[in-house]
């Protein structure tokens, strides 16, 4: 989830009915008749929101009578108006160090006044919690929120240890945005300059693409497709012959994997500005796939998914698996490779004709469909290439979630899924 004061529909939050990692309901109340802990558990839930994913805390849903967030009650005007921003944050940041970063919005569904907490993922450091009150905090303890929505401390190795990994992380994308300020000053366009040149280099390539894998193809079968760019556009650019060597070092899953680098029997060839690769028989994973990486640091991907007669209308999800585990593992090898560690890159994986596509869960019955109700699904993420190379598996799972999201299965319900994308970057395995 990506967290915004301006999601496209404030409907889907308020109406999701459930609650997870990023997702809290609190009954209607008024802030200004809470007590000391009942602010205090306010400050808990931003907290562990805050060292997590970042998320949303939703106010005026109430729980029905199997303790389900599905009571959409609203607030009064004076109830909403009680939670003024500076008072709350006041409040919330006297018991967080360092402050956390949270918006206070009102939107209106249905004729029902709302109040959401839109709390964002810690930048540098996570937060501890300086104060203690009462049975609803604890001085000096990490808050965080586990997969069945709780907030509660930090007390497993492996939680302590991902706070770390992640603070680490956003030290080390701060640190590469600094030298990169100081390295390619002046050798780089500006970004309003860079995103028209990719926007029209990526049409070209998806042209290109369709024009070699089919129309009908193209237009008809699940079609996977990968873009990867920078954020500038550099005007000392890659030469053909740093493309292919960052190729050669590229190392995918053995078998069944989506072919972000295509196998060496594809045709690869050099245009003026790009190094390009068709792979024209069907794969292990099936289907056929064209791959393109500008000498400005473009890469486009797109692998048509052929349907068999038996399940024309069909992604199975070891197969999404399989495909964003490896790719998110390419990307990151060629990235580095090609001397991009410490670039920020905007990474678009994209699914296009997913209209009535199903989605297939191992053990899965007809009656359990997932079925997804969009044309095309869309998931971005700004990564550096050092980050996805330290934890390919855990970027992969934050795509597949977001995806299977689209066909209607939660976030809460994978089993497993980094352990499994783990060992699909190392072995090649389901």
């Amino acid at each position: 989830m990506t967290v915004s004061v301006q999601p496209a529909d404030w409907r889907d939050i308020i109406y999701r009915g459930i609650e997870n990692q990023e997702l809290d309901f609190k009954a209607a109340q008024d802030w200004n008749e809470l007590g000391r802990a009942g602010r205090a558990k306010f400050a808990r839930h931003a907290m562990a929101m805050a060292n997590t994913r970042g998320g949303y805390l939703v106010v005026g849903v109430g729980e029905d009578e199997n303790g389900n967030p599905t009571l959409h009650t609203g607030m009064t005007e004076r109830q909403a108006r009680s939670f003024d921003p500076s008072t709350v944050g006041q409040t919330v940041n006297h018991y967080a160090d360092p402050s956390v970063e949270f918006d206070i919005v009102r939107p209106e569904v249905d004729g029902r006044r709302y109040v959401v907490f839109v709390v964002y993922p810690f930048r540098n450091l996570p937060h501890v919690c300086g104060d203690a009150c009462e049975a609803e905090l604890q001085r000096g303890v990490f808050y965080i929120r586990t997969p069945d929505a709780r907030s509660r401390p930090a007390y497993r190795a492996s939680e302590l240890h991902g706070l770390v990994q992640r603070a680490l992380r956003n030290q080390r994308e701060l640190l590469g945005r600094m030298i990169r300020g100081v390295l390619y000053e002046g050798r780089q366009a500006n970004q309003t300059e860079a995103e028209p040149e990719f926007n029209r280099l990526l049409a070209q390539s998806r042209q290109e693409a369709r024009r070699a894998l089919g129309n009908n193809a193209f237009n008809q079968s699940l079609v996977l497709e990968v873009a990867v760019y920078p954020e500038r556009l550099l005007i000392d650019r890659l030469s053909l012959s740093d493309v292919h060597r960052a190729r050669d070092e590229v190392v995918l899953p053995p078998e069944g994997a989506f072919p972000v680098l295509p196998d060496p029997g594809a045709t690869t060839y050099a245009s003026n500005d790009s190094i390009r690769s068709l792979v024209t028989a069907p794969a292990a994973g099936g289907g056929t796939s064209y791959l393109e990486v500008f000498l400005c640091g473009l890469m486009y991907c797109a692998c048509v998914d052929q349907p068999s007669e038996a399940a024309p209308r069909e992604l199975h999800y070891n197969r999404l698996l399989r495909w964003v585990g490896s790719a998110m593992g390419a990307v990151g090898q060629l990235y580095a490779a090609l001397g991009f560690e410490t670039d920020l890159l905007t990474i678009v994986f994209r699914l296009a004709n997913t209209e009535g596509v199903r989605l297939v869960l191992p053990a899965q019955s007809e009656a359990d469909a997932l079925v997804c109700h969009i044309p095309d699904i869309e998931v971005s993420k700004r990564r550096t290439a050092a980050d996805v190379v330290s934890g390919p598996e855990a970027n992969a799972a934050q795509v597949v979630r977001e995806i299977c999201e689209r066909f209607g299965f939660r976030s809460d319900d994978h089993v497993g899924l980094n352990q499994r994308l783990e060992a699909l970057l190392r072995l090649g395995g389901d």
